[in-house]
């Protein structure tokens, strides 16, 4: 599990930070959504106070080998006569589209597809996207070195950022658990009792984060109740999974394998959590667009 710490500084007590966790990209097949993805990222770039944190499957990443997912119909056209170099011509694609905003990114988590183009096809994808990410054009390269940038989530990680009030001691922390996710939950009900469940599970987050099933639920949290300097407190929290931009269900388009297995449709886009650290104040904001398949 790793430890991320980002200190920001802040000037106002008024002042909000969006974090959009944003994951389960799938580039690289015909159903991921780049125009969605490119006016969110263009959001992003315009928000000065904007933070990101990756939440895995960045690519599709699917190989020939793989027999269960694999269907050459179904690749993007930017990926035709690139069948044999899949894992390389993604993360450049991926660092093309994201270029514009590496400098709001907090932590790159890892995914299942991330790791199994790794441990199946000795393709380190997470480590080439954080050369990237940090712009790291030769030598040597530790994706895993605190002193990076863009730091690497892992598989999970609790993501301290510690917002200072400039020309001032005052300072608050949130503490974020980023996780990518498992299972293969089909009901909203089951998948919000798997972010439910993680939550419970790292009881000092302020901000619970779960990829992986594509969707946005976000169950309310029992309100916990803690002692800190011996005034008994209760303790706010937020839990919501975290979206995807793949697209199942499309007209006329041979189907993925999200499709072809019934999974539910994704929940396109990514929820934002908007901090005010001046008053310890956080609101989620769920995406929710009608768009044509």
């Amino acid at each position: 599990m790793q430890v991320v710490t980002k200190i920001i500084e802040y000037t106002r007590a008024d002042n909000r930070f969006t974090i959009y966790p944003l994951g389960d990209i799938h580039d690289g097949v015909i159903h991921c959504d780049e125009d969605l993805l490119a006016n969110t990222v263009s959001e992003i770039k315009r928000d000065s106070k904007a933070l990101v944190i990756g939440m895995g499957d960045y690519g599709d990443l699917i190989v020939p080998s793989d027999f269960k997912r694999w269907d050459g119909r179904i690749l993007a056209p930017w990926m035709k006569n690139h069948e044999d170099n899949i894992g390389p011509t993604q993360v450049d694609r991926l660092d093309e589209i994201l270029s514009p905003i590496w400098n709001k990114f907090v932590c790159l988590g890892e995914g299942n597809h991330d790791e199994a183009i790794r441990k199946y096809h000795h393709y380190n994808f997470m480590a080439e996207l954080l050369k990237r990410a940090n712009k790291h054009k030769k030598g040597d390269f530790d994706y895993s070195s605190k002193s990076l940038d863009v730091q690497y989530g892992g598989v999970q990680a609790f993501i301290r950022l510690i917002f200072k009030r400039q020309n001032s001691t005052e300072s608050h922390e949130f503490i974020i658990h980023a996780r990518h996710g498992e299972g293969s939950a089909r009901t909203s009900g089951a998948r919000a009792l798997a972010v439910l469940r993680l939550s419970q599970s790292m009881v000092n987050s302020h901000i619970t984060l779960m990829g992986h099933l594509h969707g946005q639920e976000s169950p309310d949290i029992p309100q916990r109740i803690v002692l800190r300097g011996g005034k008994i407190k209760s303790f706010e929290s937020i839990a919501t999974m975290t979206g995807a931009w793949i697209k199942a269900y499309m007209q006329d388009v041979p189907p993925c394998y999200l499709e072809r297995w019934g999974t539910p449709p994704s929940t396109l886009g990514c929820p934002k959590i908007v901090i005010y650290p001046g008053t310890d104040r956080m609101e989620l904001i769920k995406s929710r667009t009608t768009i044509a398949l």
